[in-house]
């Protein structure tokens, strides 16, 4: 009798919740979860025990994103109980798969050292796109929980426009918030004016973070230290959407009673998902798959042209 095939889904948020849960109705394997939240045995997922003691030997093992932050044990939410990365790989079939995000220089030295291959999600452009769309919709959502007025009206600084920044720009400019970027690059600065949107370098950046009302930062480097906080006008709010150690010093703004949302696993956190396949993407086949070309082909450049921007 042929071995069941095995996925086993550990720790991770919601959104490990939800892939498991697609991953049984969809792929025909036994899928298993340990440390997964809001899971139930009603799913169609078979929960283990944190101890591993009941989990099968798997032939894929599904992380989170980000997959590990220690180096050791998989990325979790306060309620579940943290997983050992040694012990979850014993557990599995020989030449088993390893998927995450994100994952860290030590997770694939581990995994390397059992005979694991591993996938990093976000080595996927396409991922990284879709991936942007929940995040922009989730510093929004940040954005309006943490202001006494309207955004309509208020005024918006943008620092970076990659993914995560060109899915930002056109959401706030439609809910009438007046928008300026600050990047580095002038071919960057070019594409946000295109777009119909104030750009600035970055040595402006002091400047117009203290004519903003609201602070997006999407850059992983320092750009908000204490001499651009001090400058900031009465009232002002700082989104921080980048991972690890943010772009902002938070130190220095708590000193100084600056509001800082530091908006880290913003999809699982104000529950926004992105659903790459509605009824609609469906029918159109493939012009949606062109256009996901297109849209790979213009952030790995740097470009991409407005009609193609604002195509619904």
């Amino acid at each position: 009798m042929k071995d069941r095939q095995v996925i086993l889904a550990a720790g991770g948020d919601l959104r490990q919740s939800y892939a498991a849960q697609q991953l049984s109705a969809l792929s025909g394997w036994v899928v298993e979860a340990v440390g997964v939240p809001g899971l139930t045995s009603g799913t169609g997922v078979r929960v283990c025990a944190a101890d591993l003691h009941d989990v099968l030997a798997y032939d894929v093992l599904v992380l989170p994103t980000p997959a590990n932050t220690d180096g050791h044990t998989v990325h979790h939410t306060a309620d579940t109980s943290p997983l050992e990365l040694k012990a979850l790989f014993a557990q599995g079939k020989p030449g088993v798969l390893v998927l995450g995000g994100q994952r860290s220089e030590t997770l694939k030295v581990h995994a390397t050292a059992a005979g694991l291959e591993t996938i990093d999600y976000f080595q996927r452009e396409e991922l990284c796109l879709g991936n942007a769309v929940p995040t922009a919709e989730g510093a929004i959502q940040v954005a309006m929980e943490h202001t006494e007025t309207t955004l309509y009206g208020s005024r918006a600084l943008l620092i970076g426009y990659g993914r995560i920044g060109m899915a930002l720009a056109p959401r706030l400019d439609t809910l009438g918030m007046c928008t300026t970027v600050c990047a580095r690059r002038c071919e960057t600065r070019a594409l946000a004016q295109m777009q119909d949107f104030a750009a600035n370098p970055m040595d402006q950046l002091p400047h117009a973070a203290a004519q903003a009302d609201v602070i997006f930062n999407t850059v992983l480097a320092m750009m908000l230290p204490e001499s651009v906080l001090r400058g900031l006008s009465p009232g002002a709010l700082v989104v921080d959407l980048v991972s690890r150690q943010g772009g902002t010093d938070f130190a220095a703004a708590e000193h100084l009673g600056i509001s800082t949302v530091w908006a880290l696993s913003l999809p699982p956190n104000t529950r926004r998902w992105h659903m790459a396949k509605s009824e609609k993407a469906e029918k159109k086949g493939g012009k949606i798959a062109d256009r996901w070309k297109n849209c790979e082909k213009a952030t790995k450049i740097g470009t991409i042209s407005q009609r193609e921007f604002q195509k619904k």
